[in-house]
């Protein structure tokens, strides 16, 4: 009878632990979608497995670029033209001087409105980078367009980051709507023309 009473403690412990949930689940739980994209849904793959599916769910969700323009390349004044063809929205251009820097010509074709200086901003790619542009107006008074000049230095290069990923580049004027452009291999091949070396 003593040994059974020293043993009555274990035996209710035993017990309460057969009565306890045995469920490791939270009540609250629910099932995950089978729509997961990104190493939480693979099964059997060494991380990070389905990188390139998360990277395809990420573009989706950027927005595309506006109107189904398009770059294209000029290779005799190496100049990338975004637009229909022959009415170009805007524009990157490599100068490159016979002696000194190369510089980084950016043209937002729009009729500068109130003239004097804005800003043009290049978001994208996760880097945000801007120059100072100043309105250019044609001689008859009428049309014009924004235009910055800048050295091939580190603001260009800030620029360069903005296209250098897979995403689109919001270019904005200040005060004006963006023009949502591809990051394609043209302004690539402009940007790698200018700051080479």
């Amino acid at each position: 009878m003593w040994r059974f009473a020293a043993l009555f403690p274990m035996f209710a412990f035993v017990a309460l632990l057969a009565c306890a949930k045995r469920d490791p689940v939270d009540e609250d739980a629910v099932d995950p979608t089978s729509e997961l994209v990104g190493d939480a849904s693979a099964t059997g793959l060494a991380a990070p497995a389905n990188a390139a599916a998360a990277e395809a769910m990420h573009q989706a969700s950027l927005p595309t670029a506006t109107a189904g323009l398009r770059w294209a390349y000029r290779p005799g004044d190496r100049t990338a033209l975004f637009g229909p063809a022959g009415t170009p929205a805007f524009s990157i251009q490599c100068s490159k001087a016979r002696e000194g820097d190369s510089q980084l010509i950016f043209v937002r074709y729009l009729p500068p409105t109130g003239g004097g200086n804005a800003t043009l901003s290049f978001t994208g790619n996760g880097q945000v980078a801007s120059v100072p542009v100043a309105a250019v107006t044609n001689p008859d008074g009428r049309g014009g367009q924004w235009r910055a000049t800048i050295s091939a230095g580190d603001n260009a290069r800030d620029v360069a980051e903005t296209f250098a990923g897979p995403g689109t580049v919001n270019v904005s004027l200040t005060g004006l709507a963006p023009l949502v452009v591809p990051a394609t291999g043209e302004p690539r091949r402009i940007f790698a023309e200018c700051l080479a070396g």
